[in-house]
Parts: structure tokens; C-alpha cells; sequence
């Protein structure tokens, strides 16, 4: 059986320097045959709000598969995509794997494409990115267990150059109106945000309501919550609150 190789210094930084989607997609093509794999399909999602997502497929698989994939609401159901929003551990599936095993995914709807065997990577990332990418095969070989490592690997690579070709234009927010939709965030009104950052109420309307405009949103409050999922209003560590301390004992032996 061939080995499992994935790509060294000099691939990774093919995968790096894609400068369009369909570079990363010829690259991924390239990485799929040098690994012994017939199919990719690389999924992502972005969070646009709560009720909004947009979905970018790349792949490589069997006829009809990404149709079906796109046309049939395939990804609310799919095992894989569920599961990889709750960890970050690879996931496998494969016919001779035992079903309970944590990490096993029974992906009956790929079998049924000829995608038999496989093995896949959360992705999580800033701006509300979620997805997986997963290398499959029709062809019945054992997975092995650093395989997993190495996927793992190329997957934080994968990960920060997708993000890059497929995130979206900020909003650009300036640091006034970021400041006026924090204190939104924390319930307070114009006027009490007024009173904080020593400006007038008018001054704070103006600022929330060029927010609202540049976020192509409604109201103050939608805006603060796309703002938050896309991560333009990003979390601050300016209080803290220590909840949990654990400190080791020194070594006796030291």
C-alpha cells in the first residue's frame, strides 16, 4: 500500500501562496492523488447571521454527488458537518471500523456515491467559519492512526488560506461606532452610552446609525449580533473574572 504523505515544506506553501479558489482547488486535487485518495470535498460555512449561511463547497467526488450535495439540503443532515461543529478531532469512516467508536461516522448517504472509505478534519475559524475537509476513496484500505496527524496538520494550513480566498468584505466599522455597539451589547441606551464616553446623544445616534447602514442591517440590535458572528465586534479581556485556578505542587524531587 502506497504511504500516507502528506505534503512537505514545499506543498504546504503551494496551499499558502493560492491566490484564487480554483488555485486551492487544482493544489487539493494534487495532494488528494499524492495520498492515495480518489475524492476531496472541502466544506465551509459562514455565519452571516443567525438565521443566514452561505456555503462553499470545493470537491472532487463522484458524479451527481455535489448536486445532490447543494440542490438537497444534504448539509443539514450530514453527519460530518455535525459533528464537526462540536469538536475539533479528526473523524473517520470506513467498513471495517467498529461503531463505537467516538470518532466514527456511519456517512451512509456518501457510501451510497461510491465514497466508501475516508477521513475528515473539523475547520473553525474566525467570522463565523465552520466546516470540515475530508479525503475519501472507493477502495477499501486501512486508515491508520497517523494519518490522523498529519490531516490534522494540513488542516490548520487549509483552514487559514481558505479563510483568506472566502471571507467576506468587513464592515469596517470605526472605532467610535465599535465603541457605541459595545455599549449596546451591555444594554445600554443613546443616552447612557453618551454619558460614558463623554459625548452627546445626537453623537451617539450618528455613529449607531452609520453602524446599521455599513452592516446592511435594520437596527441597532442587528447589528450588534451580525457584527458579533462575523467578528468585527470582537470580544475584549479588558475585565476579567477568574473563575478557575488549578496550580500543580512543585516536584518534591526538584
Amino acid at each position: 500500500m502506497q504511504n500516507f504523505t502528506f505534503p512537505q515544506e514545499e506543498q504546504h506553501f503551494r496551499i499558502q501562496n493560492c491566490k484564487t479558489p480554483q488555485m486551492l482547488a487544482n493544489q487539493l486535487t494534487i495532494l488528494c492523488a499524492a495520498n492515495n485518495f480518489e475524492y476531496y470535498q472541502l466544506c465551509l460555512t459562514l455565519r452571516r447571521g443567525l438565521q443566514q449561511t452561505d456555503l462553499t463547497l470545493l470537491t472532487q467526488t463522484p458524479d451527481n454527488w455535489a448536486e445532490h450535495y447543494a440542490k438537497n439540503n444534504t448539509i443539514q443532515n450530514d453527519s460530518l458537518y455535525q459533528r464537526a461543529q462540536t469538536q475539533s478531532r479528526p473523524l473517520f469512516w470506513q467498513s471495517e471500523a467498529k461503531p463505537e467508536h467516538e470518532n466514527f461516522l456511519p456517512m451512509d448517504c456518501w457510501r451510497q456515491f461510491g465514497m466508501e472509505e475516508g477521513i475528515a478534519v473539523p475547520l473553525h475559524g474566525p467570522a463565523g467559519f465552520c466546516g470540515y475537509f475530508a479525503l475519501s476513496r472507493h477502495k477499501k484500505e486501512p486508515i491508520r492512526l497517523q494519518d490522523f496527524f498529519h490531516l490534522s496538520y494540513l488542516g490548520h494550513i487549509l483552514q487559514e488560506q481558505a479563510i483568506q480566498l472566502f471571507s467576506p468584505e468587513q464592515s469596517n466599522l470605526s472605532g467610535r461606532e465599535k465603541e457605541c455597539l459595545f455599549w449596546v451589547s451591555e444594554g445600554k441606551t443613546s443616552w447612557e452610552i453618551a454619558q460614558i464616553l463623554g459625548i452627546t446623544e445626537r453623537t451617539v445616534n450618528f455613529h449607531l446609525n452609520n453602524a446599521i447602514r455599513k452592516s446592511g442591517c435594520k437596527n441597532r440590535y442587528q447589528t450588534v449580533a451580525k457584527n458579533i458572528i462575523t467578528g468585527e465586534l470582537a470580544h475584549t479581556v479588558t475585565r476579567i473574572n477568574l473563575t478557575h485556578l488549578l496550580q500543580s505542587p512543585q516536584s518534591l524531587s526538584a
